[in-house]
């Protein structure tokens, strides 16, 4: 593939599919985050959402950011034990210091990243014993009795859960950041060409 001034440009096209799934479902967990806050969801410009409506969409929504963020996981789960794994294996070479440190117990970004898993698991069976109990104590949304008929609001146990989730994915994007599977700007141009990484090794040598 040519690039300007003749130089040739290695395009690896299993890292832009990569880039493209992860940007889809990041913009699937934005899609998700505005529907939890408005409960607004295109249908048609002529179908207007009840109060009702919106209110149900908005609970609904928690379950597409937890669907979201546990696929962020699993597209960083390998990357991230590896470079932890590597990093586990330098910091403890022989196999008594690893029988001593078990990769499992150690603090590390995978270990880490398994925890929010654990995390939005647990989430997903609040969710699912909500509907399932009859007590209203656990439940999102509570009807109230009005003139106008039953009308729908959110409770604590909603902003929770939102705000608990705004909080992940806070955390998971800063170990997918710190682990180079995504950067500030949502993807990374790391495309160098032939002339680029000869002068790249030409400076390792010299600093080396």
């Amino acid at each position: 593939m040519s690039g300007y001034g003749g130089d040739i440009k290695v395009f690896n096209p299993n890292k832009e599919i990569s880039k493209e799934i992860t940007l889809e479902i990041l913009m699937r967990h934005r899609d998700a985050m505005k529907q939890a806050r408005t409960g607004d969801i295109y249908i048609d410009e002529n179908n207007k959402l009840t109060d009702n409506e919106r209110r149900f969409n908005q609970v609904r929504a928690l379950n597409l950011i937890i669907s979201s963020q546990r696929e962020m996981i699993t597209i960083s789960r390998p990357i991230i034990y590896f470079r932890s794994i590597q990093k586990w294996k330098k910091d403890y070479k022989n196999d008594e210091d690893q029988e001593k440190n078990p990769f499992k117990e150690h603090k590390n970004d995978y270990n880490t990243m398994i925890e929010w898993l654990n995390f939005l698991s647990s989430c997903k069976n609040a969710i699912i014993n909500a509907e399932k109990t009859r007590t209203l104590k656990d439940d999102f949304m509570r009807s109230i009795s009005t003139r106008e008929g039953d009308k729908y609001e959110l409770t604590e146990n909603f902003f929770e859960m939102l705000e608990d989730l705004e909080s992940s994915y806070e955390q998971i994007y800063l170990l997918m950041l710190t682990n180079k599977i995504v950067s500030a700007g949502i993807e990374e141009d790391e495309e160098m060409t032939y002339k680029d990484k000869e002068k790249e090794a030409v400076r390792r040598v010299v600093e080396a």
